[in-house]
C-alpha cells in the first residue's frame, strides 16, 4: 500500500489562508488494483476485497474493436506535501503519481467498482460540504506541470509553476466548468437518457468524443478528492461540485448545487447517444452526421449541443458559418435539452463569460488520440496534444488544440461578468479562419486589447434573430437579470436525469422536489442496484 498527503485546503485568492500545517493522509489503491474505486471510508482507506465490476466487452460491440488492456503495475510516491504559510498548496507530482490519478478519472479497465445506492446513501450523509468546496477551490488554484492551467499557468512558453492564485501560477476555474457542462450537456428530455449522473464521462463512448478532448487532465486533478470523500462522494457529485465552484470563486452568483447522484460502473447508459464519429451507433441511428434529429439530443453524435463553426445542411457537407442558419440550429438542438430560448442565451453567454478556446495548430488530429484510440495502443496517456512540435509544452499551455477554435470570449476570462453580451453587440464583427483552420469571428479594426477576442458562428447566431438578441441586449444592460438566468439554467441543466438517492442532499436548502421526482430521475435500462 502507498500512502501519500493532501493537506488542508487553502482558500482562494478572495479568501484568508489558512496558515495551518495540518495534513490529512489519503491511502491510494496499489495499481494492481486501480481498476475500481473500492468501498473506502475516511479513516480505513479503499477496501481491497472488490469485485470485477461488469465486463464492457460485450457492450462496446465490433464497432469499439478489442477489450481494452490493464495497465503496468506502478507504485505512487508522496503527493501534495507543501505548507500553505506562503500559499504554495502542493510540490511536484510524480510522473507514476499521475498516471495513477490519471487512472482514476479514465481507467483503462474501462470500468470502475461502483457502490449501491444504499451503500452510497448511508456514507453521503455524513460528507462535509464546506470542505468539500475548500478542497475543489484548493485543486482549482494549484497550478500543475503535467497540464498547466490555462491562465497563469505558463508565461513566454515557460511553466510558471506550481501554486498560487488566480491569475498568477494558474486557475483551473474554466476548465472545470467545462468539465461539468459537458458532463450534464448530455441530457435529453425525449427519453431522459444522458446527464452527468452515473458519472460515466469516465467510460466509453463520452470520454472518446472529440468534444470531451482534454477533460480527462480535469478528472485527474479531481482525483485526490475523490479518494478523500470515498463513497460519500460520487464522480458524478465531484464533476458538478467542482463546475459550480469554480463558477461561484470567478463571481458567479450560483445559490445552490445538490449531491446524490448515484455513480455507475460503466459506461453501458451512455451508448445510445453514439459513438463519436459513428452517427449509425446512436439510438436511434443518425441518419446524417451533423444533421441529427430527435429523438437524439444533440445534432452532431460525438459533440455536446451544436457544432459551434455552423451547422451542417447536407449529407457529408462542411458546417456553415451561417449565424442565421446556426440560430435555427441551436433553437432546436438546445429545445430536445429542455431550454427555452432565455436559458438558452443565459448557458451560451454564460459558458463563454470565462475561460478560452483552444485551437493552438491546423494539423491532423491535433488533438493527439481519444483513450479507446490511445488505450487500444498500449499508451498511458489520452489526448496528448500534436501542436507546439518540438516545444517541451507540446500539446500544453499555449499549444492546446481542442474545438480547433482558439481564443478567448473576454478581456477577463476567469472573472464573470455581462463582457460577452456587451461585445457581442457593441461590436462589429468578421468571419475568418483561425490558427487551427475552423471558422470563428473576430473584432473589426480591434485595438490591442481585442485583438486576440473570438465569437463562433454560434456566439453570432445570438444577434442574429430577434427572441435571442432581445435577451442579448438585456443581459448587456442588466447584469442581475443575466444572473438571476444563468442561476435558473445552470441549476436546471446540472440537476436532471439518472439516479439520484433517497438520500440527497443540498450544501444550502433543501433538494427541489422535481430533482428526485419520478419524471427525473429515472430507472435506466441496465441499473441493476
Amino acid at each position: 500500500m502507498h500512502w501519500f498527503a493532501l493537506p488542508i485546503l487553502a482558500l482562494s485568492a478572495r479568501e484568508s489562508v489558512d496558515n495551518s500545517d495540518e495534513q490529512t493522509m489519503l491511502q491510494v489503491m496499489d495499481r494492481t488494483v486501480r481498476k475500481g474505486m473500492g468501498h473506502m471510508s475516511p479513516d480505513m482507506g479503499p477496501d481491497m476485497s472488490m469485485g470485477k465490476g461488469k465486463s464492457m466487452g460485450k457492450s462496446m460491440g465490433k464497432s469499439m474493436g478489442k477489450r481494452m488492456g490493464k495497465r503496468p503495475v506502478r507504485g505512487m510516491g508522496p503527493v501534495g506535501m507543501g505548507g500553505l504559510g506562503n500559499n504554495v498548496v502542493g510540490s511536484c507530482v510524480t510522473g507514476a503519481d499521475w498516471e495513477a490519478l490519471y487512472d482514476l478519472g479514465t481507467p483503462m479497465s474501462n470500468e470502475q467498482e461502483a457502490p449501491t445506492v444504499q451503500q452510497f446513501g448511508s456514507t453521503l450523509g455524513e460528507l462535509d460540504v464546506t470542505a468539500l468546496t475548500a478542497d475543489i477551490r484548493r485543486v482549482m488554484f494549484n497550478n500543475r506541470l503535467f497540464w498547466p492551467a490555462d491562465f497563469g499557468g505558463v508565461s513566454d512558453g515557460v511553466f510558471s509553476g506550481e501554486g498560487g492564485s488566480d491569475g498568477e501560477n494558474g486557475n483551473y476555474g474554466p476548465l472545470f466548468v467545462r468539465l461539468a457542462w459537458h458532463c450534464a450537456g448530455t441530457y435529453r428530455m425525449t427519453d431522459g437518457k444522458g446527464g452527468c449522473t452515473g458519472g460515466r464521462q469516465r467510460f466509453e463512448p463520452e470520454r472518446s468524443w472529440e468534444d470531451n478532448t482534454n477533460l480527462d487532465k480535469a478528472r485527474a486533478l479531481l482525483a485526490p478528492i475523490k479518494i478523500k470523500y470515498g463513497d460519500g462522494l460520487s464522480w458524478g457529485d465531484l464533476i458538478i461540485a467542482a463546475g459550480t465552484t469554480a463558477l461561484r470563486e470567478m463571481g458567479t452568483p450560483v445559490r445552490q448545487f445538490c449531491l446524490g447522484r448515484v455513480d455507475e460502473p460503466d459506461g453501458t447508459n451512455s451508448f445510445p447517444l453514439g459513438i463519436g464519429g459513428q452517427p449509425a451507433s446512436s439510438t436511434p441511428p443518425c441518419e446524417v452526421q451533423g444533421m441529427c434529429e430527435a429523438p437524439l439530443g444533440a445534432g452532431t453524435v460525438g459533440l455536446i449541443y451544436v457544432n459551434p463553426e455552423g451547422p451542417v445542411v447536407e449529407a457529408g457537407g462542411s458546417p456553415v458559418p451561417d449565424p442565421a442558419l446556426a440560430a435555427a440550429n441551436i433553437r432546436d438542438v438546445f429545445g430536445r435539452m429542455g431550454q427555452d430560448d432565455r436559458e438558452t442565451v443565459a448557458l451560451i453567454g454564460g459558458g463563454h463569460s470565462i475561460g478560452k478556446s483552444h485551437g493552438a495548430c491546423d494539423i491532423p488530429h491535433a488533438g493527439g488520440l481519444s483513450p479507446f484510440e490511445a488505450y487500444e495502443q498500449d499508451q498511458m496517456f489520452a489526448w496528448d496534444g500534436e501542436c507546439g512540435q518540438g516545444s517541451g509544452l507540446r500539446g500544453k499551455g499555449d499549444f492546446v488544440a481542442t474545438s480547433g477554435i482558439e481564443g478567448a470570449w473576454t478581456t477577463r476570462p476567469t472573472y464573470w461578468d455581462n463582457e460577452f453580451f456587451t461585445y457581442l453587440v457593441e461590436r462589429e464583427w468578421e468571419l475568418f479562419t483561425g490558427p487551427g483552420g475552423k471558422y470563428q469571428w473576430r473584432i473589426v479594426n480591434a485595438d490591442a486589447a481585442e485583438e486576440d477576442l473570438m465569437r463562433m458562428t454560434t456566439d453570432i447566431a445570438l444577434i442574429t434573430d430577434d427572441s435571442y438578441r432581445a435577451i442579448v441586449e438585456e443581459f448587456a444592460r442588466d447584469q442581475k437579470a443575466f444572473d438571476e438566468a444563468f442561476d435558473d439554467a445552470w441549476f436546471k441543466l446540472t440537476h436532471r436525469g439518472g439516479m439520484w438517492s433517497p438520500d440527497s442532499k443540498c450544501d444550502v436548502g433543501s433538494v427541489p422536489s422535481w430533482v428526485t421526482a419520478v419524471g427525473n430521475n429515472r430507472m435506466l435500462d441496465s441499473d441493476i442496484y
